[in-house]
């Protein structure tokens, strides 16, 4: 009897926890930020679409879902397929690439600076003053919140 105990004990623990994790993964409840450099800062932001304390960071327009920047570009930047869209490689080599940033269709488009990497991010707008794809969120970020989401791009390989 004290052996079904225990197990049902255990069953549960493990069940409680790999909930946890697949609510903390999704984003949905956001793991506390561990971490104090810029760029380590930044890859909480750009992983889990969360400031430092844990708080969903604001947005409007884009894909209406709780999502993050790797949610739609990746863990490591170089951009998704999905059956509803196609995003960009936004690693930082990539974005200010002189010759010109290299388009999932294997195009070079228009090279981006800092400030116009930061436009992108929170109005939308390309290099070239066009409007991104619909699914881009416009991000809500403080000054501190982009230098750092800036920090972690410019580590992204």
């Amino acid at each position: 009897m004290k052996g079904k105990g225990l197990l049902l004990a255990g069953s549960a623990f493990l069940a409680i926890g790999i909930i946890g994790l697949a609510l903390f993964g999704s984003g949905i409840v956001p793991l506390p930020f561990v971490g104090n450099t810029p760029a380590e800062q930044g890859a909480w932001i750009f992983r889990t679409g969360a400031d430092p304390g844990g708080q969903p960071i604001p947005y409007s327009s884009g894909m209406m879902m709780r999502a993050s920047c790797s949610g739609c570009h990746g863990v490591d930047g170089r951009g998704l397929r999905t059956p509803m869209f196609v995003s960009p490689n936004i690693t930082y080599s990539n974005l200010t690439n002189p010759t010109g940033m290299l388009e999932p269709d294997g195009a070079r488009g228009p090279t981006y600076t800092d400030g116009q990497i930061r436009r992108a991010v929170t109005q939308g707008i390309d290099a070239e003053g066009r409007s991104l794809a619909w699914p881009m969120p416009r991000w809500r970020l403080t000054d501190g919140e982009w230098n750092n989401l800036l920090a972690y791009l410019k580590t992204l390989p």
